[in-house]
């Protein structure tokens, strides 16, 4: 619950509607709930897409499940509000029937989407990870 009132006001710092220490915005925003709520939303889609190609490039994977299950670990860490929590299902699935319509079996195209995608996965999940290295995610009575 701690996490959703930061999450909130970091909100309100976002539209300039205070600052952090109660002074004029400076270029430095804190992280908008918005933002967060979208990206995992397309790190549920990626993942979702992976998972398809992961399945048809790497089938005698020890874990054939692997992105799947980070999906539900993604889910269970954040715990999204239900809206985002729907949108992170449709997206995953969305994803790898993407995935699965454009690619029957591995080929040089399958394996290079998925760099591609793994690529994109780094920056998104550095992007998810950034709110926590600022310290905007963390209650000051904390520390």
């Amino acid at each position: 619950m701690k996490y959703l009132a930061v999450l909130a006001l970091s909100v309100f710092v976002q539209e300039g509607e205070l600052s952090a220490s109660g002074e004029p915005e400076t270029d430095t925003q804190l992280y908008s709930f918005a933002e967060r709520q979208q990206q995992l939303v397309d790190m549920a889609q990626l993942l979702g897409e992976i998972h398809h190609l992961h399945q048809i490039c790497q089938p005698y994977d020890y874990f054939p499940e692997r992105y799947r299950d980070r999906m539900k670990e993604l889910v269970t860490l954040e715990e999204p509000i239900a809206a985002t929590k729907e949108s992170m299902i449709s997206s995953f699935n969305e994803g790898f029937q993407l995935m699965k319509a454009r690619f029957d079996y591995c080929d040089s195209g399958a394996e290079a989407e998925m760099r591609d995608l793994g690529g994109q996965g780094v920056i998104l999940t550095s992007k998810l990870a950034a709110p926590f290295r600022r310290g905007v995610l963390t209650d000051p009575r904390e520390d």
